[in-house]
Parts: structure tokens; sequence; C-alpha cells
């Protein structure tokens, strides 16, 4: 199981998001979550916003 890392660590909270998602999305989440060993759904979506920035700056380069 991947190491868990607490969000302090991953980042300074600035705000809150409320958004509507599908089912799919929320399971996904969940499944997200527990394969990366992290502590909230919060934490996989900071990793996941992190991996997608660094894919658009690799495209562009």
């Amino acid at each position: 199981m991947p190491k868990k890392t607490p969000m302090s660590q991953l980042s300074e909270q600035d705000g809150f998001i409320n958004v509507p998602v599908t089912r799919a999305t929320r399971a996904g989440l969940h499944e997200l979550k527990e394969s990366m060993g992290a502590a909230s759904q919060a934490e996989v979506i900071e990793r996941a916003v992190k991996i997608l920035l660094a894919i658009q700056k690799a495209a562009r380069s």
C-alpha cells in the first residue's frame, strides 16, 4: 500500500469546492483514495490536479 501523505504536506488550504458529481466519479474518487493510500478525497483531488498540470506542461513543451 502506498505511503500516506498528510494533507498539510501537500499544500496549504485555500478554500473549498462543492461540485455535483456523477455516481461514477464518486466511485472513482473512492477507488483512487484507496489505491493512493490517501487520507481523503480532497487529497486525491490535490494529487490529480498536480499530475494533470504536469502533463499539460509537458504537452506544451
